[in-house]
């Protein structure tokens, strides 16, 4: 998105909240209470270059927190 024009701000909002509202899934998109705790913790800032989206240091899925290394070993076992 970023490459066909968008700033690395419109790309992430397209990503999570844009997507949310065209799903109409009300509960997904945006970080507050009473969403669903599904987020990355990031080492670098996105807003600088897009490809930060891939600096990731934590997941959280529904509210638990797991490192990055768990989640990639999961990948490859599968």
């Amino acid at each position: 998105m970023v490459r066909a024009g968008l700033t690395p701000m419109e790309a992430l909002m397209a990503a999570t909240s844009g997507n949310a509202a065209v799903l109409e899934a009300d509960s997904l998109g945006i970080l507050m209470p009473g969403r669903v705790a599904d987020l990355l913790i990031l080492t670098a800032d996105p807003l600088q270059d897009i490809r930060n989206t891939r600096a990731i240091e934590s997941v959280m899925v529904r509210g638990e927190l797991l490192l990055a290394e768990s989640v990639q070993a999961g990948w490859s076992s599968q």
